[in-house]
């Protein structure tokens, strides 16, 4: 099953812009762990996380695709392959 690992933090405007998105997703049933890097700082190191927001599409327990940044739910979508 695919699921997106979203690192984020509240003091990030460019993932705050982004998390309704995420969050209507959810809603759609779309698989997203929200990560907040500020406390998740180990996940954040495993992953290379360098700026956030990050997005990390898994599948079968493999990384297939990240992209940073803002994004619009209909970028969202295409990241997730749908």
């Amino acid at each position: 099953m695919r699921h997106v690992l979203y690192f984020s933090a509240e003091w990030c405007n460019p993932c705050q812009r982004t998390m309704p998105y995420v969050q209507e997703l959810i809603s759609e049933g779309y698989h997203f762990n929200i990560i907040d890097a500020d406390s998740q700082v180990e996940m954040v190191k495993a992953f290379g996380i360098k700026s956030i927001p990050t997005f990390i599409l898994i599948e079968d327990k493999t990384e297939i695709n990240r992209m940073n940044g803002a994004k619009t739910k209909a970028e969202l979508i295409d990241f997730l392959g749908d």
